[in-house]
């Protein structure tokens, strides 16, 4: 078995998805996204002997500006089978490549329940993906997840249906809607969001893993969702309403329609993507989602000192934790 760096989008995001754990976050066109930010990805699988994949990781790699070390992480992966010698394996030859190309340190944070991995890696004090969510099991059926939804959820979805809100898929590209709905949002919520720029290379990069739905109301978008989808999982990525959509309620109805089209997608992981105590996890709680707890993050020093120094400075935002938490926000 060796460690082999992979060139080819296609092959590679086949693999992704063929995997139970593929996580859309290991898609080709996340990392390529993340280059805007000063990531550079790579793509990189055990083979065997005979050319076989075994496991693989995107493992997205910053440089830390005068130091001469890099950061080195893999987002909701490596792709393997927690507990197995290909994980293993895997892992050991990261931490042997991650050491030649100078990092700090290697961070995971798998989608995974329970942590199985092998001596030197420990829990990090710090995390970029939240290690809580809410993910529904779409193995059910819509009958089954529709009946533990809260009353006001449910009525709210037949209003909205009721008073001619309509739902579709985005499949010419167009995000105009989506940057509009997802500014308003922002801006009534107090929260960042990247250029347009990084959406449109993002969705391009995605490709058909892209499920980006509008919510339509008096023939005008009011409430966006923007999912990705790979492997089991479908993720959301962003969503958002405007005024008119909240008082018709569409962002209940979208929500509802995004979750039966991923089941009739044969995706069975449905996850939020995140559990805050906020208004938002609590519109989330009404679709009655399991709380989900993953193992969180996971870093393999390769320079103590200077990852305890890291590791310090990172919760007071010196300009390079605020410069690589900008760099990681989704």
């Amino acid at each position: 078995m060796k460690l082999v760096e992979i060139t080819d989008a296609s092959a590679w995001d086949n693999y992704v998805s063929g995997q139970a754990q593929g996580h859309p976050l290991q898609l080709w066109g996340w990392g390529e996204a993340k280059r805007g930010n000063g990531w550079t990805p790579h793509r990189l699988a055990l083979q065997s002997d005979s050319g076989v994949w075994l496991a693989a990781a995107q493992v997205l790699a910053w440089p830390i500006p005068k130091v001469g070390r890099r950061i080195m992480y893999v987002p909701r992966g490596p792709v393997a089978e927690p507990g197995t010698v290909e994980l293993t394996r895997l892992l050991t030859e990261l931490v042997s490549w991650a050491k030649t190309h100078r990092a700090l340190y290697l961070r995971l944070e798998p989608a995974w329940r329970e942590a199985r991995l092998p001596g030197g890696w420990r829990l990090a004090r710090n995390n970029i993906q939240l290690a809580g969510t809410y993910t529904l099991d779409l193995a059910k059926s819509a009958d089954e997840l529709l009946a533990p939804m809260a009353r006001k959820h449910r009525q709210y979805i037949r209003k909205a249906e009721r008073d001619g809100v309509t739902v579709a898929r985005v499949t010419d590209g167009n995000l105009v809607p989506m940057l509009a709905l997802y500014g308003e949002t922002a801006g009534r919520a107090g929260f960042g969001i990247h250029t347009p720029a990084y959406y449109e290379a993002l969705y391009a990069g995605l490709g058909a893993h892209n499920y980006l739905y509008y919510a339509y109301y008096e023939g005008q978008p009011v409430a966006f969702l923007w999912l990705a989808a790979a492997g089991r999982t479908a993720y959301e990525l962003y969503g958002g309403v405007n005024v008119a959509g909240q008082e018709a309620k569409a962002n209940y109805y979208l929500k509802w329609s995004a979750i039966v089209a991923m089941r009739a997608a044969e995706y069975t992981h449905y996850d939020f993507n995140g559990r805050l105590n906020d208004g938002v996890a609590q519109f989330k709680q009404g679709f009655a989602p399991e709380t989900t707890d993953y193992v969180g993050t996971w870093d393999y020093p390769l320079n103590r000192a200077g990852y305890e120094l890291w590791e310090r400075l990172w919760p007071v935002a010196k300009p390079l934790g605020r410069k690589l938490a900008q760099a990681l926000k989704r």
